[in-house]
């Protein structure tokens, strides 16, 4: 990472180095995110000299907390449902115990599709939203209960076991709660992980809830604390533990952490120069298998994804991926099992990028859909599950051959 108060001198320096040695694009993509450093210089080509003692300055974190990619990751297209919804996905999730998959459309339904489970769970088609639903989520610890977010700014809690009786209309059964404290679209809804006792809700209103519940069979939640309001809408949330939360809001240059039990609240900085000017905001946050990273998509037109460690402003890498001007394009990424790697959508070209997390080299795109890609997820048993306005859902996992190995 660069020093907190790094000069000028030093950014000009960095810019001189990229062009120097060919990096073309990545100079025109520093050149705009360090442009309030660079304005301020004469347009002078730095010295040599001046060069070398610059960059013998610079902080950069060690890659050796990274580790070297194992070549054991997803990239084999082996099915593709073209039939579950006959108009765009928004969302997708997976239950890990059961393999039940969930898929939410602009038709307004939830379906729970059972192709990969062998559990003798019930395809079902939910309605309990008046408008599209945003996020699904399982709970941890209880694979019935499934949490869904809409664009009608209310989140419900649903029992997917729950049988209807006879007459009783299906699509709008199995409701355990209704939780409507938000104004306007809530965009993303988290169980804390392991126990699920907490649920984070996040909405464009710029605020974030937080229930909470006391029981551990057949939970009840209640709401905690209304967080914010946030300088923007609040664009992504992922829990770092079980009792800390993350939030990542528009037009904002920290990553907000709230530690539930007490909501004490630190803010990180996410400029390595410690400055708050915002050249970016982050649209997708998430913490690496073991928790040690937290690894955060931004809005940047050069692809900016970068890699932090939990809780901290350092940054142990940068990623450039799938860079476009397109204001409508959606990134998302979903980190392998291993850690070793997390594939990134978001590109005009609808791939999806196989990255290897310490080099941010690309192994490998991901080529299959034919229209912009809204959601990924990945399960360690299943593999790597994609949808979006194609609407279909593809799954992609290792070659058979290697599998049976």
């Amino acid at each position: 990472m660069a020093s907190q108060n790094a000069s000028p001198q030093l950014h000009a320096s960095v810019l001189q180095f990229l062009i120097n040695n060919g990096y073309m694009e990545s100079a025109e993509a520093f050149k705009r995110e360090a442009r309030r450093h660079l304005d301020i210089l004469p347009a002078t080509q730095v010295s040599d000299q001046q060069l070398a003692t610059d960059m013998s300055r610079l902080q950069l974190q060690r890659r050796d907390e990274l580790f070297d990619g194992d070549e054991d990751y997803f990239d084999t297209l082996i099915a593709s449902y073209p039939d579950i919804h006959y108009t765009n996905i928004l969302a997708v999730a997976i239950e890990p115990q059961t393999q039940a998959l969930a898929t939410s459309s602009i038709d307004k339904t939830v379906k729970i599709s059972t192709m990969l489970s062998n559990s003798g769970i019930s395809q079902r088609s939910y309605r309990h939203h008046q408008a599209p639903v945003l996020s699904i989520d399982f709970h941890p610890a209880l694979p019935h209960l499934m949490l869904t977010t809409s664009m009608d700014s209310s989140s419900v809690l649903v029992d997917t076991s729950f049988e209807a009786d006879f007459g009783e209309d299906l699509e709008k059964s199995g409701i355990q709660q209704v939780f409507k404290d938000h104004q306007k679209y809530v965009v993303r809804g988290q169980f804390s992980p392991v126990d699920g006792k907490y649920i984070a809700t996040a909405s464009y209103d710029r605020t974030v809830c937080i229930y909470v519940s006391d029981e551990t069979n057949s939970p009840k939640y209640r709401l905690l604390k209304q967080l914010g309001p946030f300088l923007g809408n609040v664009e992504t949330i992922c829990f770092a533990s079980q009792e800390v939360l993350v939030i990542g809001v528009r037009d904002d240059n920290y990553l907000h952490y709230v530690h539930l039990p007490d909501m004490s609240q630190s803010k990180i900085n996410m400029n390595a120069t410690g400055d708050d000017w915002v050249s970016f905001s982050p649209i997708c946050i998430s913490v690496s298998p073991d928790g040690s990273q937290l690894l955060c998509t931004t809005d940047h037109e050069s692809g900016r994804t970068i890699l932090f460690a939990t809780g901290e402003s350092r940054q142990l890498q940068n990623y450039y991926i799938h860079a476009t001007d397109n204001k409508f394009a959606t990134r998302r990424h979903a980190w392998h099992p291993s850690g070793l790697y997390f594939y990134a959508s978001g590109g005009d070209d609808n791939s999806i990028s196989v990255v290897e997390t310490k080099t941010g080299r690309i192994i490998k795109d991901l080529v299959g859909h034919e229209a912009m890609i809204r959601s990924i997820v990945v399960d360690s048993n299943v593999g790597l599950i994609s949808t979006g306005y194609d609407h279909s859902v593809k799954i992609w996992s290792k070659p058979m051959d290697a599998m049976i190995r």
